[in-house]
């Protein structure tokens, strides 16, 4: 790949990245959960400093788009006034950290995996992990009803059993007492400042959605997703309101780019996925826009060459659920997939080049259709 498709940081709070619609700035839950003061606090802020979209990223982080140089800094201000952020600066630029999504909400997650979560979090502060490769990242998954499955990140930590968990990273495993687990965790991550990182590809897999019953099968919690994973503050603010009414208050970014609402009981459950279904949030499988990966697109990014949301949302309207996987992406770069996709749609100057079975930066089988053409040329591909 050429430097000049080479992918950006992962933006934090305190560091900003450019974008085609402004500057974004990104929420990295700690354990996982954005509270009931910071989703009031965030929906306020994004709409008076941002442009009033949030996307849920594939790193179960918040993204605020459209940031103008003059409004980062009261965002910011407004945000570790609600404590959404750490106010150390190190510990954001570099806890990518991964956590189950139902921590707090669901009692069968190993009970210590909040405390390795802290550990690990707080220990990253350290000045010598200031060289940690850009995007390095750490994976704890305690098990429980939504398992973060095949998901992959740098440095990996599963709960498999009583207090054991085991570490992976590169394709070795390690089983160890959960005492260690940070520790261990945070010395191996030691070893990769200044050197590439391990680079294990993340395979997030389908989104669950809909109720998900925890151990006692009386509550668990209901998982929805914004349509190609972003959405108005309104529907956040909106959302955090359902969460209060039938929840614990509380929103779980997931790496499927969802969000969960935990604490819910099976008899509130319809309820509460018709509220966000109203809302215009997919609450349920079946939706075609669910077998469609994409990233922000032009308008939003400044490489993208096609406005990649109302293409999606077109096509989606013209395909049937439970198609092949579609990746359509802005530019060569492919963020929204860097793996191979089923199908492959690649944004050039306001038209698309069309591929099969590769990545976006693949050559295409296809070049300059527009986007009436693209239904009769997936449908014969399938």
């Amino acid at each position: 790949m050429s430097a000049a498709l080479k992918r950006g940081w992962c933006p934090s709070l305190f560091r900003p990245m450019e974008s085609g619609d402004g500057w974004l700035a990104r929420i990295r839950p700690r354990e996982g959960v954005v509270g009931e003061p910071v989703i009031a606090a965030l929906a306020e802020a994004a709409a008076r400093h941002g442009n009033g979209l949030i996307e849920v990223t594939s790193r179960a982080n918040l993204q605020i788009r459209g940031l103008r140089p003059d409004s980062i800094a009261p965002f910011t201000e407004a945000m570790l006034a609600a404590g959404a952020a750490d106010p150390d600066e190190a510990i954001e630029a570099r806890a990518n950290i991964i956590v189950s999504p139902l921590l707090g909400a669901d009692p069968a997650i190993a009970a210590e995996t909040a405390e390795i979560a802290r550990a690990i979090r707080h220990g990253l502060a350290d000045p010598k992990f200031a060289g940690l490769p850009a995007k390095f990242g750490f994976l704890l998954d305690g098990g429980g009803a939504l398992t973060l499955g095949d998901l992959g990140l740098d440095i990996m930590l599963r709960a498999s059993g009583a207090v054991r968990w085991e570490l992976r990273c590169g394709g070795n495993t390690l089983t160890l007492d959960a005492a260690d687990a940070a520790s261990r965790a945070l010395g191996l991550a030691a070893e990769f400042v200044g050197r590439a990182r391990p680079g294990p590809a993340r395979h997030a897999g389908p989104s669950r959605l809909g109720f998900v019953a925890c151990v006692d099968g009386l509550a668990g919690a209901v998982l929805i997703m914004p349509p190609f994973g972003q959405m108005r503050v309104e529907q956040l603010a909106a959302l955090g309101a359902l969460a209060r009414e039938y929840g614990d208050g509380g929103l779980r970014p997931t790496p499927w780019k969802s969000l969960a609402v935990g604490g819910v009981s099976v008899s509130d459950a319809a309820a509460l996925l018709a509220a966000a279904t109203a809302l215009g949030f997919i609450s349920a499988p079946g939706d075609s826009r669910l077998d469609i990966a994409t990233c922000a697109g032009a308008g939003r990014c400044s490489r993208g060459e096609i406005d990649t949301h109302e293409a999606a949302a077109w096509l989606a309207a013209r395909r049937p659920a439970g198609a092949a996987l579609l990746h359509l992406s802005g530019c060569p770069k492919g963020c929204a997939h860097p793996g191979p996709a089923p199908l492959m749609l690649v944004g050039r100057a306001g038209r698309l080049d069309f591929l099969t079975d590769g990545r976006a930066a693949d050559p295409p089988a296809l070049r300059g259709l527009s986007l009436i053409e693209t239904p009769a040329v997936l449908e014969t591909a399938a």
